[in-house]
């Protein structure tokens, strides 16, 4: 299958078959259904208005929105619907076939982590059942949470069920926790038999990449912006075959110089194994489509750009078995 060439671009891109890397649950979640969770839970809203719920500004209001959303996801059945709805609306809107998303245990404290992948897990089979997309689940330390509770998670993901749980993350504001802080939870993690991600280089500081790597030992990195500033890292992260997982919304308040010097941009150029995510598409106001649509027409990227990102994408996912073949048949 491949695209219809009489349809415009949009809808080639929207029509596309996709693999997303980089999405969290928790910024997935539908204005209306983060309203109606806050009511149900009292957990007090600086507007009931959907158009108005995800207002903010820079990275620091953009943290303490999602901190006030985490809260207001309380119970088992909160989870399971907000799991279910985000994957129902990326397959639907954006045609999503494939999603490794991240979620955060510790911004859940009212929930054990058994209670909060059991809901994972109901909404994720249930999302299958009704749209026929594969997910999987990547548990993310939280940055602003200190190392002693990263590392506890990591300790309860290792012992936990992995029919679903893939690997681990770590994401929040970088100014929040640097990698070094993060180490016990990461050996933990590897040792487990967990691959691991991390969230790096969004503020564009190179420093955090190298970290990430040297440190964590990271295999994926999640925006990695820092590399179009450091040729020789990003040459290191090419040789080692490392993927980074870019997003459209983090840039639009990270990055203010010309298109010329985009990081999508130089990234590719460079040569990088690359694929874009939706990121927080709720809060964002937008899907992974439009996503496409908006770097393809402020980038210059090519339907071909994304059918050979998607292919990337796959092939540095975390899924094996049957449910890869079938995804990957499903691809452009």
């Amino acid at each position: 299958m491949s695209a219809e060439p009489n349809l415009s671009l949009a809808q080639q891109l929207r029509d596309m078959p996709k693999v997303e890397l980089h999405c969290h649950l928790e910024g997935c979640v539908r204005p209306e259904t983060f309203i109606d969770l806050a009511r149900r839970h009292g957990v007090a809203l600086p507007s009931d208005d959907p158009a108005q719920v995800y207002a903010y500004h820079d990275m620091a209001s953009f943290m303490e929105v999602f901190e006030r959303l985490s809260a207001a996801v309380v119970t088992r059945e909160d989870v399971a619907r907000i799991t279910y709805e985000a994957l129902v609306d990326a397959s639907r809107g954006s045609n999503v076939v494939y999603r490794e998303m991240f979620v955060n245990p510790t911004l859940h404290p009212t929930l054990a982590y058994p209670e909060l992948l059991d809901g994972l897990t109901a909404g994720v089979r249930q999302a299958r059942a009704d749209t026929g997309i594969v997910a999987r689940l990547i548990p993310s330390v939280y940055r602003a949470h200190s190392p002693a509770r990263a590392a506890a998670m990591a300790r309860d993901v290792v012992a936990g069920p992995r029919d679903l749980v893939v690997g681990l993350g770590m994401d929040g504001d970088e100014l929040a926790g640097p990698p070094a802080d993060f180490v016990e939870a990461y050996v933990i993690a590897r040792d487990g038999g967990l691959p691991v991600t991390a969230h790096a280089g969004e503020r564009f500081v190179a420093q955090e990449v190298a970290d990430c790597l040297d440190l964590l030992g990271c295999t994926r990195l999640d925006h990695g912006y820092a590399l179009a500033r450091d040729p020789a890292l990003a040459a290191r992260v090419r040789a080692e075959g490392i993927h980074v997982t870019y997003a459209w919304l983090s840039t639009t308040y990270n990055f203010h110089g010309p298109m010329a010097e985009h990081p999508f941009r130089l990234l590719r150029d460079a040569g990088l194994s690359m694929s874009m995510g939706s990121d927080d598409p709720a809060m964002g106001g937008t899907d992974l489509a439009g996503d496409y649509a908006a770097v393809a027409e402020a980038l210059g990227f090519t339907v071909a750009d994304f059918v050979a990102q998607n292919r990337a994408a796959l092939a540095a996912s975390w899924l094996t078995g049957p449910d890869l073949e079938a995804v990957r048949d499903r691809l452009w």
